[in-house]
C-alpha cells in the first residue's frame, strides 16, 4: 500500500473526538484504506490524515463511505520525522 496526505474542511466544530475516534477505529478495520496518522482542528474544522491504500480512488470511495468531506487526496513522495527524510517512490509497501 502506498501513502497518502490527505485534506478536510469541515463545518467548524462540525464533528466531535468521539466521531474522530469511530473514523481512526474504522479506517484500522478496513480491507481497502489504513489509517497511518491525523492532524486535527476542530473547533477552526481543519485537518489533515496520511492514510495507506492502492489508490486514490479506494481513499475517495471510502471517504464518500464514510460521509467525511475532504479537499484533496496527494500521494506521498517523501517522509520525514525528526530530521530523518525517506523516499516512499521505490518503496512498495504493498501486501
Amino acid at each position: 500500500m502506498d501513502k497518502y496526505l490527505c485534506f478536510h474542511t469541515m463545518p467548524r466544530d462540525g464533528m466531535t473526538a468521539e466521531q474522530v475516534c469511530q473514523l481512526a477505529d474504522a479506517a484500522q478495520h478496513e480491507s481497502t484504506v489504513r489509517g497511518y496518522r491525523s492532524f486535527l482542528n476542530l473547533s477552526e474544522g481543519k485537518g489533515c490524515c496520511i492514510l495507506e491504500a492502492d489508490s486514490r480512488e479506494a481513499i475517495a470511495k471510502w471517504f464518500d463511505k464514510m460521509q467525511v468531506p475532504y479537499d484533496s487526496i496527494i500521494p506521498l513522495e517523501l517522509e520525514g520525522d525528526r530530521g530523518n527524510v525517506h523516499d516512499l517512490r521505490h518503496v512498495s509497501t504493498k501486501t
